[in-house]
């Protein structure tokens, strides 16, 4: 598979939570900074400050604050391609309900009108899983699903630590009292973060130490976590997503992060179509582009879930829709050719599967 070979300077917009990731490892509440590529070797990050980058904003006028990856930029589409994609999407056969043998999983769409990843699991037997859950804006209504299946949670699953994904686990953290309670939290980073304190709260056991193949089991679902932090020189962050499959109600459900091609072609490469091998998808990097068509290929889903806001979704510039730079129509087509049955998609809302 041929590396993006897109000349342009790359400038790597990533949050400052590394920052905001885990309030049971950090405390840098407020911190409107973000770090850059981390080095491989060095205990300690370098941080950007905004003067020093230039400020991009997206082609619909996106919060500069919004991390933009110039890496991952595509090609507009006609409105006709962009119709002819909606009637393919239109003409999926679904699949037939209860189709995780009375497990539920909720993919929770983002407070505002940017990106995040937040999915609730419920096994049949009565386990509360989450992965990441978003931004901080997003707690609230994190909170709210929590509190309906019983107000706790067996196992936090975190990919990586930018604030579109740890952001709400962090506000959690930080409430004094929690409103939930929270059994184990799970998450690797690829360097440690000197100014990181190790105290942790006694509602949470930390987890923070992940190797490939292990098991996390629950009542009900078998959780393996499917790579450790992957080391690249594109989008650091990004790709050192932690990727966890997890086996409920019969189904195994995927969740990649935000992982992009190079650690794609790492995954892809360590790792076999048995093991790759998924019903539900969650898809990398919120659907545009992430890893390449042929890891998708050799995961094969059935149900794609996707973190997508709408403008994102249909690749939106000045409200037209295919006229931006973003390859999420290009990545929905790539589903299209590979018979996926059902796209659960935030930009209409909560998606629930049962």
């Amino acid at each position: 598979m041929e590396p993006n070979k897109m000349k342009q300077k790359r400038w790597k917009y990533l949050y400052a939570a590394a920052a905001l990731g885990m309030t049971f490892l950090l405390n840098l509440s407020g911190c409107s900074r973000r770090f850059t590529n981390y080095p491989e070797t060095a205990g300690t990050v370098a941080i950007v400050d905004s003067t020093e980058r230039e400020a991009v904003r997206d082609e619909n006028g996106e919060n500069p604050d919004q991390p933009i990856d110039l890496d991952n930029l595509g090609e507009q589409q006609s409105a006709a391609e962009m119709e002819a994609l909606a009637a393919a999407e239109a003409a999926e056969p679904g699949v037939e309900e209860p189709y995780l043998d009375g497990g539920e999983l909720r993919l929770l769409a983002c407070a505002d009108i940017w990106q995040n990843l937040s999915c609730v699991m419920k096994t049949k037997e009565g386990a509360v899983i989450v992965v990441d859950g978003g931004r901080d804006v997003d707690a609230p209504h994190l909170i709210e699903v929590i509190q309906e299946l019983g107000g706790h949670v067996d196992v936090w699953l975190l990919t990586h630590p930018h604030s579109d994904h740890v952001g709400a686990i962090t506000e959690i953290l930080n409430m004094d009292p929690m409103p939930i309670s929270i059994g184990k939290v799970y998450y690797s980073l690829q360097v440690k973060i000197s100014a990181m304190p190790q105290a942790i709260l006694p509602e949470a056991e930390k987890c923070g130490t992940l190797t490939k193949g292990q098991k996390i089991s629950v009542a009900g679902a078998e959780i393996t976590v499917m790579n450790e932090p992957f080391a690249c020189t594109e989008n650091s962050f990004n790709n050192s997503s932690v990727a966890y499959r997890v086996e409920m109600g019969g189904k195994r459900i995927l969740f990649l992060g935000d992982m992009g091609w190079q650690a794609g072609e790492d995954f892809l490469a360590n790792h076999t179509q048995e093991e790759l091998k998924s019903d539900v998808l969650q898809m990398a990097h919120h659907g545009q582009r992430g890893v390449e068509e042929e890891l998708y290929q050799e995961i094969s889903p059935e149900v794609c879930l996707w973190p997508t806001p709408d403008w994102l979704w249909d690749n939106v510039q000045d409200g037209v829709a295919g006229a931006g730079s973003y390859k999420t129509p290009i990545v929905r087509g790539w589903m299209v050719t590979l018979g996926v049955k059902k796209n659960l998609c935030v930009k209409d809302g909560d998606q629930i599967l049962r």
